[in-house]
């Protein structure tokens, strides 16, 4: 039971370009349900609008919004009873006024390590540690360079990971030995620790 993301979880736009948000909703059982989802996005000055979410298919829903100006945008979606999915995206007039590393970028960064993997793979690697990265990270607007680096890097360690066959054992390298995880890279954690959530309790 629960939602799964049917487009991107992070994306880049164009200033004006429309977000196209998609998402299924299932039961416990794997079926698809018809429920109501909420749709808001909070924008880059911190402001909420709600987004209607249309119907497109049995469980399936869209939601589409048109970014108006530069910065990161997050959407939320909740479905009482189905948990909840987090989408950002990254308006701007160029790549580089967000700061956001694109697949290329990746590819630029793996060097020749990067003809192993298609740019499929490299976008599922960058959207799972982007997803992590905001988890514990303040992330702004834009990009700074030292979280532009430990993301490439999560990636870096993602990629390395599902080369390994799943018998091979694996703990932090910080314990005696074994294959770093990418949230625990050292280098990873030293450009985020300015960045870091507070967790209290």
């Amino acid at each position: 039971m629960g939602m799964t993301a049917k487009s991107s979880t992070s994306i880049l736009l164009p200033i004006s370009g429309l977000w196209i948000i998609e998402f299924e909703i299932t039961d416990a059982d794997g079926y698809s349900a018809s429920v109501t989802p909420a749709v808001t996005v909070t924008l880059p000055a911190g402001t909420a609008s709600p987004v209607v979410a249309e119907g497109i298919g049995a469980g399936r829903y869209r939601a589409a919004y048109t970014v108006g100006s530069s910065g990161r945008y997050v959407a939320r979606v909740v479905a009482t009873g189905y948990g909840a999915l987090d989408f950002a995206a990254y308006a701007a007039a160029t790549t580089a006024e967000t700061g956001m590393p694109t697949t290329d970028d990746v590819a630029v960064y793996l060097r020749e390590g990067a003809a192993s993997w298609d740019t499929a793979d490299l976008q599922d690697a960058l959207d799972a540690e982007a997803a992590a990265q905001r988890s514990i990270c303040r992330v702004g607007a834009v990009y700074p360079a030292d979280l532009r680096q430990a993301l490439l890097r999560r990636v870096q360690r993602n990629l390395a990971m599902r080369q390994l066959p799943l018998a091979v054992q694996m703990w932090d390298a910080e314990g005696g030995g074994g294959t770093v995880l990418p949230g625990r890279d050292p280098e990873v954690r030293r450009f985020e620790a300015p960045y870091r959530k507070l967790v209290i309790g």
